[in-house]
């Protein structure tokens, strides 16, 4: 069976077009094909069929979904199975059975044949890859946050593969074959000026100079009236070849875009770039953290060298990583006169990014963007050269979910700063120092909930508000969404919420607008197996608990015991109580919303399995 989502969904046999089903179910087959044979989360996919409105019953909706398009599936064909593998589904196919597949494969032949020189090549291989194009990726399925991501991914890969093409083309001497397809794409994408510069070039080479300088006005007016920028250097210089009668050729795709003039302040200080998240402006506590990074920060200041740094700031999900990282960079104004930048190693959906698509983002706000289709090692390169020479920067590199992920990103001059911030230690990075965020205490929990929803509120229901703070563990996440369901509600009583906080059902409770506290904990507990949270659900004890006692419930000996709290140890299940026991041994702390989190995940298996 192949699969096609180039144009509109469709699934075609040796015998000819199979039936799809439903809408539903045809956005279900669509979300898996996003990800052939991997794991698509169940959340993931109640998303994608119901984007932010799901009913109550969306995972038993799921199920229906599943089993019929299974049956559909395999009355066609039977090498395509959707199989259950928690913690959702996965599409168990050859991936090369999949046109979005063939095609990525083909443009990367493609891009190879461009690196070793060989332009006809690059034609064929390129215009094999346009032939699977039937249209926009899944035509009338639109609207899924996952779709229409994977769409514009798709999208720009087409874009980057025809820029690579017309390139070889050019070379070739083929300009006339480049206008006839260039000249549409520019109506589409006006700002993208890799494909102006293309035409610029094409206009030349068929003896039509006075209507490539044309093109170059056109860019120049539309660039400066819409974005308020001028042309790059690419199309500057095309222009000044063009005026002075020299045979414009195609330049370094990495020097397509100018680097802006570097602002000036009043008093005729330069400006430092700042790509920062907004910072909160109702930040709370964090004195002693804050002044531990502050020594990092304030070296690049000294004259001598700064010794080389990375700090990893790690904690539970929900602990306030990414909001100390970003408030301590915007307190280090005037310390990196190189910029102070900020990476996301998650996307939207979840998903850790890979280090090719972060170090791509990091050179765009660096001003040095690569070429698309630029591989993992030249990324590198490009990044360690720009710092090797830039001033003293901070990076901050929030999300990580690896060692292996954060490495390619880490420069090699001493004069970058990086602040890492993982829910896990990230052990492997070699020299790190590790800030580890405790929760809140109970006195900035109450004052981070005082700011949030009024100090004679909260002065109001005292005890309330401090069974409220207690319910939220520490977690500023917690006590934001607790925060935000009391400031949109003015006439609730604190005591309902508190209550509800209590309950066994508490989870269901802390939501609020488009933020979910149980998906953002699973999204920070995503590398815990099935493994942990068995033993987090035979730990199952609130509070303190010993070594002893955990051998106990484990019923394991005491190597594979260690081998196991230290697994929950760094995946942040569980944590080092405060103060050791009566015989002067550590003991662990197993947070309630980590218990509550494993009981959901042993209900939905015990759900899934139902079928």
């Amino acid at each position: 069976m192949q699969f096609s989502v180039l144009g509109p969904l469709n699934a075609t046999t040796a015998t000819g077009y199979v039936p799809l089903g439903p809408y539903k179910q045809q956005l279900l087959l669509a979300a898996l094909l996003c990800r052939p044979d991997q794991v698509v989360s169940v959340d993931h996919l109640v998303e994608a069929l119901w984007n932010e409105d799901p009913p109550k019953s969306a995972a038993k909706n799921i199920q229906v979904y599943v089993h019929h398009l299974r049956r559909t599936l395999a009355a066609a064909d039977e090498t395509a199975r959707v199989v259950h593998q928690r913690p959702g589904y996965r599409l168990a196919i050859d991936p090369e059975k999949i046109d979005t597949v063939r095609f990525e494969h083909t443009v990367d032949l493609a891009r190879r044949a461009a690196t070793a020189g060989d332009p006809a090549r690059v034609d064929r291989l390129t215009g094999d890859a346009m032939t699977l194009w039937r249209g926009r990726p899944f035509t009338g399925l639109e609207g899924p946050a996952l779709l229409e991501d994977e769409a514009a991914r798709l999208e720009e890969r087409r874009l980057s593969a025809l820029e690579v093409l017309f390139t070889a083309r050019l070379g070739l001497g083929l300009y006339h074959e480049v206008l006839e397809e260039v000249e549409p794409l520019i109506l589409a994408h006006p700002y993208r000026e890799q494909l102006r510069a293309q035409y610029m070039q094409a206009l030349h080479g068929v003896g039509r100079q006075s209507d490539a300088l044309i093109a170059f006005d056109d860019a120049r007016r539309l660039f400066s009236l819409e974005l308020g920028l001028e042309p790059g250097t690419v199309l500057r210089r095309l222009q000044q070849d063009i005026l002075t009668g020299t045979s414009p050729t195609p330049a370094p795709r990495d020097t397509l875009y100018a680097t802006p003039p570097q602002a000036t302040a009043p008093g005729g200080r330069d400006t430092a770039a700042v790509q920062l998240p907004p910072g909160l402006a109702d930040f709370t506590g964090r004195r002693r953290e804050l002044a531990d990074l502050f020594p990092d920060v304030a070296a690049h200041t000294a004259q001598a060298p700064a010794p080389w740094q990375i700090t990893v700031i790690t904690g539970r999900p929900g602990v306030g990583k990414s909001s100390l990282a970003v408030a301590a960079a915007h307190a280090a104004e005037g310390a990196f006169p190189g910029g102070r930048y900020h990476v996301d190693l998650m996307d939207p959906q979840g998903r850790p990014k890979d280090a090719s698509q972060a170090l791509a983002e990091l050179l765009q706000e660096l001003d040095h963007a690569a070429p698309p289709l630029c591989e993992l090692s030249e990324l590198v390169w490009r990044y360690r050269a720009h710092a090797d020479d830039a001033e003293p920067a901070l990076v901050v590199l929030d999300n990580a979910t690896s060692a292996s992920q954060v490495r390619p990103l880490l420069p090699n001059s001493p004069v970058f700063t990086t602040v890492v911030t993982s829910c896990t230690p990230l052990a492997g990075l070699d020299g790190a120092r590790v800030v580890e965020l405790d929760p809140l205490p109970p006195d900035d929990s109450l004052t981070l909930l005082r700011r949030i929803v009024g100090a004679q509120r909260v002065a109001a229901e005292p005890a309330a508000a401090r069974r409220i703070v207690d319910a939220c563990e520490g977690l500023p996440l917690a006590l934001r969404i607790a925060g935000g369901r009391l400031a949109a509600h003015r006439r609730w009583p604190m005591e309902g919420l508190a209550d509800a906080l209590e309950s066994p059902d508490r989870l269901d409770e802390f939501a609020v607008g488009d933020v979910d506290l149980r998906k953002r904990l699973m999204r920070g507990y995503a590398a815990a197996g099935e493994a942990d949270w068995s033993a987090v659900r035979l730990l199952a004890h609130e509070g303190e608990f010993s070594f002893r006692e955990a051998l106990h419930r484990l019923g394991a000996g005491p190597a594979e015991a260690r081998r196991v709290l230290g697994r929950l140890l760094d995946a942040q299940l569980i944590g080092f109580a405060p103060d050791p026991g009566p015989d002067g041994h550590c003991r662990f702390r197993l947070p309630r919303l980590v218990l509550d989190l494993a009981r959901d995940q042993m209900r939905a298996d015990v759900e899934l399995l139902g079928l």
